[in-house]
């Protein structure tokens, strides 16, 4: 097990090993290798049972580059010999490579480093019974706000870092610290069962378990008694923090992607300079906050993270890239390269190439309370407060969406009333944005890398 304070230059080392490994390989041929280290505990109660993880997840990749060709191999370990055998796989499986890829114009060039976000070094203390400890406790405070309750409580810290080298001189590496509770609670009365979830997820303290489970709880009672809508037709939607941030990340988290850009798959990818929101919309990736969960010092090739405005006022302004798909595109990196299954985790970093990802979208908030945003609806309007379901299979390259969104309040003539069961709601993601009504001044950060008020939408057609 590798100390915090010593995992970036212990990487580092092993990256200039493997380099000069690789040379003596094949001098004519470029190569880059990525090192990745994590430290994972978590502990999960679920139905009485306390199952806890404690373990570390640490692998290699290499790609190596000669006339247009590229070729990838990983292997779990970062030790000299691991690396090795990855750089041996590439370097064998590129001779069987036939087909050049055109855009291809070699690895990053070195570039400064950018700043690593903050953390509490508290973090790195927590054993697995400070987890146990905290779990149960969430388990007892959600169970204790009510009756017939049943409550899943999860708590866990993750510390490391990635390494990053090529044969054109980069060589960099980043760590970060973070730490988590949650709890889903589930209210049973008769024959319905509604439930809720509430989490503190943070990199600049120890998390704090006061008041989440009897959160969940409250939330779940208040979705009891849920009445049928019975009724199909536009109205406004208010989409509170959870429900709005799935909605940027499945519409702009996709089509500003440089690589959809490029493929022509985005419906705004010759838009830059339009108007495709309403004025009072604003969004920046921002990789250099230092509380944001996704700030590092640099992105997954090297390049430092930044800060990029995608919509400025409602003006479409940037998209965001890594060095491949900027270079196609005749621009410059935003530092957005990233490995692994994106802010839901699908793959570990080392068993994939390179993408393209946000590293934390930030919506500016506006001047409203959530209270006010629910006044300023007339007439009928519905309140999302979940993940709408089937939210991130909608189609990026039209903007069109049909959900389902389980917890669901009714709202008229400025009120917010009692839950209604589940509605269908479609429409377009982008007509969406054009449509935006109002920006909540209630920003919440949430576990998916998006920092978001809650945000009122016009013209979706909601089925009940």
């Amino acid at each position: 097990m590798m100390e915090y304070e010593k995992l970036k230059d212990a990487l580092l080392a092993e990256i200039d090993t493997g380099l000069k490994f690789a040379r003596s390989l094949d001098s004519s041929a470029e190569f880059e290798i990525y090192l990745m280290y994590r430290q994972q505990s978590s502990v999960d109660i679920s139905q009485g049972k306390v199952k806890a993880n404690d373990g570390i997840v640490a692998g290699n990749a290499v790609r190596v580059a000669k006339d247009q060709c590229v070729s990838f191999s990983s292997s779990s370990g970062i030790s000299a010999e691991r690396i090795k055998l990855s750089i041996r796989e590439a370097v064998s499986s590129l001779k069987a490579v036939s087909v050049k890829d055109e855009r291809f114009q070699g690895f990053l060039d070195p570039m400064r480093q950018g700043r690593e976000g903050v953390f509490a070094t508290e973090i790195l203390n927590l054993s697995t019974e400070d987890l146990v400890n905290a779990a149960k406790q969430l388990t007892e405070n959600a169970r204790g706000a009510g009756e017939n309750i049943m409550a899943q409580s999860e708590c866990g810290v993750d510390w490391g870092g990635f390494a990053i080298g090529n044969s054109r001189g980069v060589q960099r590496a980043s760590a970060s610290a973070a730490n988590y509770c949650q709890v889903y609670a589930m209210v049973i009365k008769g024959d319905e069962r509604r439930g809720a979830y509430t989490y503190d997820v943070t990199r600049e303290r120890v998390f704090d378990i006061e008041g989440v489970g009897e959160q969940a709880t409250k939330e779940a009672t208040s979705l009891l008694g849920a009445k049928k809508l019975e009724i199909t037709a536009e109205m406004p939607t208010l989409w509170i923090p959870k429900a709005a941030a799935s909605y940027v990340l499945a519409s702009l988290g996709q089509s500003a992607n440089g690589r959809s850009v490029v493929e022509g798959l985005s419906p705004i990818s010759e838009r830059i300079g339009d108007k495709i929101a309403t004025p009072r919309f604003t969004v920046h990736d921002d990789g250099q906050n230092p509380a944001s969960l996704g700030t590092q010092a640099v992105d997954h090739e090297g390049h430092p993270q930044g800060k990029t405005a995608i919509i400025q006022q409602g003006q479409l302004k940037n998209f965001l890239f890594d060095s491949y798909y900027a270079r196609a595109f005749n621009t410059d990196s935003t530092g957005n390269c990233s490995r692994g299954g994106g802010p839901f985790g699908a793959t570990l970093p080392f068993e994939s190439a390179p993408g393209i990802s946000s590293t934390s979208l930030e919506i500016v908030p506006g001047s409203k309370s959530e209270e006010e945003l629910i006044a300023s609806i007339d007439g009928k309007g519905v309140m999302i407060v979940d993940l709408p379901a089937g939210i991130f299979h909608s189609d990026v390259a039209t903007g069109e969406f049909s959900v389902v969104a389980a917890c669901v309040f009714l709202i008229e003539e400025g009120e917010k009333r009692g839950a209604i069961q589940p509605v269908s709601v479609s429409g377009s993601f982008y007509k969406g944005f054009e449509q935006l009504l109002e920006v909540g001044n209630n920003l919440e950060r949430t576990p998916w890398g998006v920092t978001i008020p809650s945000l009122v939408f016009d013209g979706f057609t909601i089925v009940g």
